[in-house]
C-alpha cells in the first residue's frame, strides 16, 4: 500500500457518503441508502480505474461499522420495555421470521441456488431495518403511539435475532450444510455466552462507571468505552462468535446506566463515520448488469416481503391480544429491510458460500420495500380503514369472537396462582443453569489448554485438578440457586394439587415436607443424572473428577448457610445494577431543570424548587388563582410532574400534590413565594370558583377512545386536566405510570384532577367510576 493511501481512500469515501447522503436527507429518503448509492458511484464496478486504491482496507474498516452499530443497539437495549411487549413481539417475530425462511428455501431452488444461499436469502429478509422504522415514525411524530411501542419491541427482538443468526450462519458458511443439532448446540453455547458475559458486566459496570465518573474527561470516557467494545468482541471472537455479539453485550451492559447517554454521545461520532463507511464499502460490491439481470426478482421479492411481513406480524400481534388497529399500523411501520441484511448478504459473499448477486438483491430489495413502507406507514390510518370496511362479515364476527375469548384466557392465567409464583423461580433456575454451565464450559478450556501446551509440562499434574476444583467452589452460589428455587417450585405445585381444605386436611406438616423432600430428590437424580450424560465430554476425569464432585457435596453441607448468603449477595449486586439509574433519575433531572432555566434566565437572581405538599392550600388551584407575582414577585417558570417537566407552564395550569414548581426571582421573593406554596389549608375550599379536587377510580371498557393507547397518546392532562396515579390490571398494580405505559381495556385507573374534568371524561370516553376518595383541594 502507497504512504497516503489509505487517508486518500477514506477521504474519497466520506466525502461522497456526505455529498450524496445530503440530497438523500433533502428528498426525505434513508441516509443509509444515500450511502449505498455513493459506495456505488466510486465502486470499481462503475469505473475501468476506481478512485479507491485499497479495497481490502476499506472493507477491513467497515467491519467496524457493524461493531459500532451492534454497540449502540445493545446501549440502546431496555430489557423493562422489551417486557412489556415480549409476548405479541415473540409471536409475531416467530411467524415472521419462519414464512420469510421457508419463502428462501423454495425460492431458492427456482434460481438455480443452494439450499444454504437459499438460508441466507431468508435470513436477510426476515430482518428489518431498526434505522429506518425509528426515523420513520420519529419524522412522522408517531413514536409515543401503541403501535410505535409494538413495532420497536419486534426491532429488539429482530436485533437479538439477527446478532444470533449472524453466529449460525457463519457455522454454516463453514460447514456447507444445516444441521439442527449442530444450530441447537451453538444456539446453546451462545445463550451461555450472553448470560455469563452479562451477569459479570452488570456486576463490575458500577465499579466501572464509578471510575469513569470521576474521570469526567469525555477524551477518557471515550477511549475507556471503545476499549471495552472492542475487548468483548475479541473475546467473541476468540470463542468463535461474532464480534457483532460481542459488541451488543458491551452495549447491553452499559444500557440503562447513569453515565448511558454521556457514553452515547460520545461515541455517536464514530458510529456515524464507520458506518457510513460500512455502507459505501457495500455500495462498491454492487454490480449494474446485476441489477437490471435481476430486476424481476427484486421487484417480486420487495413485494412479497411488505405483503409477508406486513401480514404475518398483524396476525402475530392479533393473536397475542393486540388491537387489529394498532397491530396494523405496527406491521406496516417495519415491513422492509435494512442493515443487517447487508451484513448477512456481505458474510455470504465474503465466505463464498453465495454469490455476488446476493448482494445486489440485499440493495435493490432494500431500496424498493423501504419506499413501499414508507408509503404503507404515512397512509396507515386510510388504509387500514379501507380494509376493515371491506373485510367479510364472518371473518369480523371471528375476530371478535378470538378476542373476548383471549381476554378471557389471559385473566383466567392472571389469577392462577400456581403459575404467577413459578415464574420468577423457574425463570431464575434457567438464569443460573447458564452461569454454571459457563464456569464448566471456562474450566474445561483452561484445563484442555494446560493439557495441550508444553509450558505447563511439569504442572500439569496439579493445575488441571486445582482448576476443576476452583470451579466447584464457584459453582455452589449457583447450585444452592437452583435447588433452593427448585424446592419453591415443588412447594407450589403440592399446594395447588392439594389445594382442597378435606385434602389440606391430610397433607400438611410432616407429611408434606416428606413428600417435598422425595420429590426433590427425584429431580435431583433425574435431571443431574441426564445433565451429567449429556455433558459427559467436557467433564474432567480421573482425581479431577472426584475431586469435584466431593468438593461440592462437602462444601455445600458443611458450609450451605454461608453458600446461600453469598449467593443473596450475588444476587443483590445484580440486581441493584439495575436500579442504580431509577435511583440516580430524578436528582439528574431536577439538576438538569434547574440547569436549564438558568442558562435560559442569567440573571443574579434565585431560582428555587419547590415541592407542593398534599395539605397544602395550593393544591387544586389554577397558577392564575395564586396571585403569585403580584404578592411576591416571584414567577413560576417551569413545572415538574411524573418526571416531565413542563416550561412556562399557562396560567390555567392546575397544581396538583408533589408537583415541582421552579420559582424565579430574588432571594427574598423566591422566599416569601416558597412559604405561600407551602402555607396549609386552613379550611375546605369555597364555591368561588376554584375547583374540587377529587381521586376517582375509572373503569375502561373496551369501548373507551383511550383503550390500547400509550399514557402520553391520550392526552388526559391537556384535554381534561386528570392525571393518571395508577392502574389497577387485574392483579397487578402500576403506580406512577411511565408516558409509554398502554392502557389496556378492563384497566381501572386512578386519576385525580378537578370534578368537571372528571365528569368530562367520563362523558367522552363512556367510562365506569367510583369515587374513591373526596377531598376538596385536596389529594
Amino acid at each position: 500500500m502507497n504512504h497516503g493511501s489509505l487517508i486518500n481512500d477514506l477521504a474519497i469515501v466520506l466525502i461522497c457518503a456526505a455529498s450524496v447522503s445530503l440530497i438523500f436527507q433533502r428528498i426525505k429518503l434513508p441516509v443509509f441508502l444515500g450511502y449505498l448509492v455513493s459506495g456505488f458511484l466510486i465502486s470499481p464496478n462503475l469505473w475501468e480505474e476506481s478512485p479507491i486504491h485499497d479495497l481490502a482496507t476499506v472493507n477491513e474498516l467497515s467491519e467496524l461499522g457493524v461493531v459500532f452499530l451492534m454497540f449502540y443497539i445493545g446501549l440502546e437495549f431496555d430489557l423493562r420495555r422489551l417486557r412489556r411487549v415480549m409476548g405479541p413481539a415473540v409471536l409475531a417475530v416467530t411467524l415472521q421470521t419462519v414464512v420469510l425462511l421457508f419463502l428462501g428455501a423454495q425460492i431458492a431452488p427456482l434460481l438455480g441456488w443452494t439450499p444454504v444461499q437459499g438460508i441466507f436469502l431468508g435470513s436477510l429478509l426476515a430482518i428489518s431495518s431498526s434505522m429506518v422504522t425509528v426515523a420513520v415514525l420519529r419524522d412522522l411524530g408517531r413514536l409515543d403511539k401503541p403501535h410505535a411501542q409494538l413495532a420497536v419491541g419486534v426491532l429488539i427482538l429482530e436485533d437479538i435475532l439477527a446478532v444470533t443468526l449472524l453466529v449460525v450462519l457463519s457455522g454454516v458458511a463453514v460447514s456447507g450444510a444445516v444441521s439442527f443439532f449442530a444450530v441447537g448446540k451453538i444456539t446453546f453455547f451462545i445463550a451461555v455466552f450472553v448470560v455469563v458475559t452479562y451477569y459479570v458486566g452488570k456486576l463490575a459496570a458500577p465499579h466501572f462507571l464509578n471510575i469513569l465518573n470521576r474521570v469526567g474527561s469525555i477524551e477518557l470516557i471515550t477511549l475507556s468505552v471503545v476499549a471495552l467494545m472492542l475487548g468483548v468482541s475479541v473475546i467473541a471472537m476468540e470463542l468463535q462468535f461474532s464480534e457483532a455479539l460481542g459488541a451488543f453485550l458491551a452495549g447491553s451492559i452499559l444500557s440503562q446506566t447513569p453515565l448511558a447517554h454521556r457514553i452515547e454521545n460520545a461515541t455517536e461520532p464514530l458510529r456515524n463515520i464507520f458506518c457510513a463507511v460500512f455502507f459505501v464499502a457495500i455500495g462498491m460490491l454492487i454490480e449494474p448488469h446485476l441489477l437490471l439481470t435481476n430486476w424481476e426478482l427484486i421487484l417480486g421479492l420487495s413485494v412479497l416481503v411488505v405483503l409477508i411481513k406486513t401480514i404475518t406480524v398483524w396476525v402475530g400481534f392479533f393473536l397475542a391480544g393486540q388491537n387489529p388497529d394498532t397491530s396494523f399500523r405496527a406491521a406496516v411501520a417495519k415491513a422492509q429491510i435494512g442493515e443487517f441484511s447487508f451484513i448477512i448478504a456481505a458474510m455470504g459473499q465474503k465466505t463464498g458460500v453465495t454469490g455476488d448477486g446476493l448482494v445486489a438483491v440485499a440493495v435493490g430489495v432494500s431500496l424498493l420495500s423501504t419506499l413501499m413502507a414508507l408509503g404503507l406507514t404515512v397512509e396507515s390510518d386510510v388504509i387500514y380503514k379501507k380494509v376493515s370496511t371491506r373485510m367479510p362479515r364472518g371473518l369480523v364476527t371471528l375476530g371478535r369472537f378470538y378476542r373476548n375469548f383471549y381476554d378471557d384466557v389471559h385473566q383466567h392465567i392472571g389469577r392462577n396462582y400456581f403459575l404467577k409464583l413459578a415464574k420468577r423461580p423457574a425463570l431464575q433456575i434457567l438464569f443460573t443453569f447458564l452461569l454454571l454451565n459457563g464456569i464448566i464450559l471456562l474450566a474445561y478450556m483452561i484445563s484442555r489448554y494446560i493439557s495441550t501446551h508444553d509450558n505447563f509440562a511439569s504442572t500439569r499434574i496439579w493445575a488441571v485438578p486445582v482448576t476443576w476444583w476452583a470451579a466447584a467452589l464457584l459453582c455452589l452460589p449457583g447450585i444452592s440457586s437452583i435447588l433452593r428455587n427448585l424446592n419453591v417450585m415443588i412447594m407450589l405445585l403440592t399446594d395447588a394439587l392439594f389445594s382442597n381444605s378435606v385434602e389440606r386436611q391430610y397433607f400438611h406438616g410432616r407429611l408434606r415436607n416428606i413428600m417435598n423432600a422425595f420429590l426433590l430428590a427425584v429431580l435431583i437424580v433425574l435431571l443431574g443424572g441426564l445433565y451429567l450424560s449429556v455433558t459427559a465430554q467436557y467433564l474432567p476425569g480421573g482425581l479431577a473428577l472426584v475431586g469435584f464432585f466431593v468438593l461440592i457435596v462437602v462444601a455445600g453441607v458443611i458450609f450451605w448457610k454461608r453458600i446461600v448468603n453469598i449467593q443473596s449477595r450475588l444476587e443483590l449486586l445484580f440486581m441493584e445494577s439495575f436500579n442504580k439509574r431509577a435511583e440516580t433519575e430524578e436528582p439528574q433531572r431536577r439538576q438538569k431543570t434547574l440547569e436549564e432555566i438558568k442558562r435560559q434566565y442569567p440573571w443574579p437572581v434565585s431560582i428555587r424548587d419547590v415541592l407542593v405538599k398534599a395539605n397544602a392550600a395550593a393544591c387544586g388551584k389554577r397558577i392564575s388563582d395564586l396571585d403569585l407575582r403580584r404578592q411576591t414577585r416571584a414567577s413560576i417558570i417551569a413545572l415538574g410532574r411524573a418526571g416531565q417537566v413542563q416550561y412556562d407552564p399557562g396560567p390555567g395550569t392546575v397544581i396538583f400534590p408533589l408537583d415541582h414548581l421552579y420559582l424565579f426571582g430574588s432571594e427574598e421573593e423566591t422566599r416569601l413565594a416558597t412559604e405561600l406554596l407551602q402555607s396549609e389549608r386552613s379550611e375546605p375550599a369555597e364555591a368561588n370558583g376554584t375547583p374540587t379536587f377529587t381521586i376517582e377510580t375509572i373503569y375502561l371498557d373496551r369501548d373507551s377512545e383511550i383503550a390500547d393507547k400509550t399514557l402520553a397518546g391520550s392526552n388526559l392532562r391537556k384535554v381534561y386536566g386528570v392525571t393518571v396515579l395508577g392502574i389497577q390490571r387485574g392483579q397487578k398494580r402500576i403506580t406512577g405510570p411511565l408516558p409509554d405505559e398502554i392502557l389496556r381495556p378492563g384497566d381501572v385507573l386512578y386519576v385525580i384532577g378537578n370534578s368537571e374534568g372528571i365528569r368530562r371524561f367520563q362523558e367522552h370516553h363512556h367510562a365506569a367510576s367510583e369515587s374513591l376518595e373526596i377531598a376538596p383541594t385536596a389529594g
